[in-house]
This record gives structure tokens, C-alpha cells and sequence, in this order.
């Protein structure tokens, strides 16, 4: 009975520190969809990226995510909770599952207004050449 206890403890131990893990590679690309987003908000006013919020601003409102420290868990293991918030007031605590889905939504659709936002200034500065030199 002993062994059978110390594995099962030695099993959840296990599970509880992948899944720590895995919140932390969460951060890592929430920051790196963060700095996408810093950067496009220098660019055009559809993007901003304040405090630990990203918002994406659409015909139809306001769609943020925003990071927050869980105040369930030890401040110092820097466990965060992850939050989908629309103009509309809703806040959604997201789990991981979600919290992942959202977070790569972002960083896609920031990816695509880049490309979107290159391509014009692209054709921008192409039409302007042409005129300076016809």
C-alpha cells in the first residue's frame, strides 16, 4: 500500500511540474505576441499593447487578452492567468486550452496586419518613385 501511495504521489508531483511548465512557455509567447504587438502599434491604430494587455481594435469593438499574475498561486512562482475581454465588458478567465488558442489567434492575425501593412507601405513608396521619376 506504502508503494502504491509513493507512486501515485511521485506520478502527480510530476504532472503538477509539466504543468507548470507548460504556463511558463505560455508567458514566453505571450511576450513574444506582446512585442509583435508593440511594434504594429507604432504603425497603425488598430493594434495597442500597454501594461500586460493586448488589444486589437475591429469594426465591431475592442478584443484584448491580457496577462495577470494568479493570485491563487505563490507570487514568486510567477503563475499567471490569462484573460479574453471584449468592449462589450465580458472577461473571460481562460484556461489553458483557450488561453493557448487566443494567444495564437493574436499572434496570427498581428503576423497577417504586418505582412498587410508592409505590402502597402510596399506599393506606397512604388508609387511615389514612379512619380518622382516620370
Amino acid at each position: 500500500m506504502k508503494k502504491l501511495f509513493l507512486l501515485a504521489f511521485v506520478l502527480c508531483a510530476g504532472l503538477s511540474l509539466q504543468a507548470q511548465e507548460d504556463w511558463k512557455t505560455q508567458k514566453v509567447v505571450f511576450d513574444r505576441v506582446y512585442s509583435l504587438a508593440t511594434d504594429l502599434g507604432e504603425q497603425t491604430d488598430k493594434v495597442a499593447a500597454a501594461g500586460n494587455v493586448i488589444s486589437v481594435i475591429t469594426g465591431k469593438g475592442t478584443i484584448s487578452v491580457q496577462k495577470k499574475l494568479d493570485p491563487s498561486k505563490p507570487k514568486h512562482l510567477n503563475h499567471f492567468e490569462y484573460h479574453l475581454l471584449t468592449t462589450a465588458g465580458k472577461d473571460i478567465l481562460l484556461d489553458k486550452m483557450n488561453a493557448e488558442r487566443v494567444i495564437e489567434t493574436f499572434h496570427a492575425k498581428l503576423l497577417k496586419l504586418k505582412t498587410s501593412l508592409a505590402e502597402n507601405q510596399d506599393v506606397d513608396v512604388e508609387n511615389i518613385l514612379k512619380d518622382l521619376f516620370n
